[in-house]
């Protein structure tokens, strides 16, 4: 189908010419694109001058991400990212998707989370250990920090892993801060020699050159087991060849791993925390929770299912702010959407924190709730409700996160009540995930003594 055939949708406002909708995107693109709920189901969008669709509700999201899955492709964001990953499992497509898929999911299935969560706890007690009361605590800073340390632990439990933490610690949150303007950006932006892309480019050379090491140093020493992700992934073999992963391609889904393990996991805590300062009466039942099922011990995997209430924070965290606020795709054939023509070859854009802060699908969106998750109440459609995604694509590592999400809250709000630093606004900042911006807060200890809780 030509281009015409699509000229039902409505354009977005504020198009530019050259640019499009560019400049919207790049400063104010969560706002821009809750917007164009109003517009209907599907919207047209400028990325430059090439056009993209916006859609609009958990029907067309699922069909996209589910039932039509198979006509659709990646997309412009991901091609973007493989500049960083390669071909790792976020951003590789189709049957070698799938085949990466079968290989690594062992590493991430349930028993095995189990035997990561000492470690998440491990790290997180250093992390609250540190701090003292009264202290102005970085908590966005500290709990990226957090999210990666226990993603690299779980990892690499060798001594050349725990070295090369630091120099992640120290790039990646330049890869991460650099992507989103390269999908918007005109095509062959990334070559121009700005400080923004040299930073970028030395970034993505770094993260390699570390993790190459870092696996290059346990294939040396095969022979030294351990329990850790990426011993996992090097006796991992493909079911149809008994062959295992390339270094090339373990390289490429250890990085994937250490970013995508980072990101979304420190955007739900920080936003947990400040949701609690925000919101007393759900601090209170939080924090009465911990007490009465940990009883001052520290929390341990088994734990999990048994917070409830904590978990249903966590779930209205990731609802009010979602962490992948912009996803794209793109047809490999022409698609009807809503009565729209989408040709081949088209970009299909939708974002997660726009669904979920949609009135018409989560009532008073913008309040935050735990109840709407509370045994009884009418469930959520689940559409309408993925913060892992969905399909084929959905987050293989869901369960690492909610364990490594559940430890870190109860373990830091069982000793500790983070109050804000009174006269500073928190805004949203809309980079690989919605992250909050500078998040300072005062650290109070809940009770008279801040020792460590029992492991008895």
């Amino acid at each position: 189908m030509g281009e015409s055939a699509a000229t039902s949708a409505p354009v977005a406002s504020g198009r530019v010419p050259l640019l499009g909708h560019g400049i919207q995107m790049l400063h104010h693109p969560l706002p821009f694109l809750q917007r164009q709920r109003d517009r209907g189901e599907v919207v047209k969008i400028f990325l430059g001058t090439r056009p993209a669709y916006v859609i609009n509700s958990p029907e067309l999201i699922h069909r996209v991400l589910v039932a039509d899955a198979d006509r659709f492709d990646r997309g412009r964001l991901f091609q973007k990212a493989s500049a960083l990953v390669g071909h790792g499992l976020a951003t590789s497509d189709g049957p070698f998707h799938l085949r990466q898929r079968r290989i690594m999911q062992p590493a991430f299935g349930r028993l095995q989370v189990r035997t990561y969560a000492t470690d998440m706890n491990a790290e997180v007690r250093r992390l609250v250990d540190s701090w003292k009361p009264g202290q102005v605590v970085n908590v966005s800073q500290d709990m990226g920090e957090l999210a990666l340390s226990v993603t690299a632990t779980a990892l690499f439990r060798a001594e050349i892993g725990k070295q090369a933490v630091q120099e992640v610690h120290r790039w990646l949150p330049v890869i991460v801060a650099g992507l989103l303007p390269r999908v918007v950006a005109p095509d062959g932006w990334e070559r121009v020699p700005t400080p923004g892309n040299r930073r970028f480019t030395e970034a993505r050379r770094r993260l390699r050159a570390i993790v190459e090491d870092v696996i290059e140093s346990y294939r040396v020493s095969a022979g030294n087991q351990r329990d850790d992700l990426l011993s996992a992934l090097l006796t991992a073999r493909y079911d149809d060849t008994g062959e295992p992963m390339s270094a090339e391609q373990l390289r490429d889904e250890v990085i994937t791993i250490l970013m995508s393990g980072t990101e979304t996991t420190a955007s739900a805590l920080s936003w947990m925390f400040h949701q609690l300062a925000e919101n007393p009466e759900v601090e209170r039942r939080m924090h009465a929770e911990l007490d009465t099922v940990l009883a001052g011990r520290a929390v341990t995997h088994a734990d999990i299912e048994r917070l409830d209430y904590t978990g249903q924070v966590l779930r209205e965290t990731l609802r009010r702010h979602s962490p992948l606020w912009f996803v794209m795709r793109r047809t490999t054939g022409p698609v009807d959407l809503a009565g729209v023509r989408i040709p081949v070859g088209s970009q299909v854009i939708y974002s997660l924190a726009a669904l979920h802060r949609d009135p018409a699908v989560f009532a008073a969106p913008m309040v935050f709730d735990p109840d709407r998750w509370a045994p009884g109440r009418p469930v959520p459609d689940r559409q309408a409700f993925q913060p892992f995604s969905s399909g084929r694509h959905k987050c293989i590592g869901e369960s690492f996160a909610w364990a490594e999400m559940t430890i870190a809250a109860a373990t830091v709000a069982a000793r500790w009540r983070l109050r804000p630093v009174p006269g500073r606004r928190i805004r949203e900042r809309t980079l690989a995930t919605l992250r909050p911006s500078t998040l300072l807060m005062i650290a109070e200890p809940r009770f008279a003594t801040t020792a460590a809780p029992t492991t008895n």
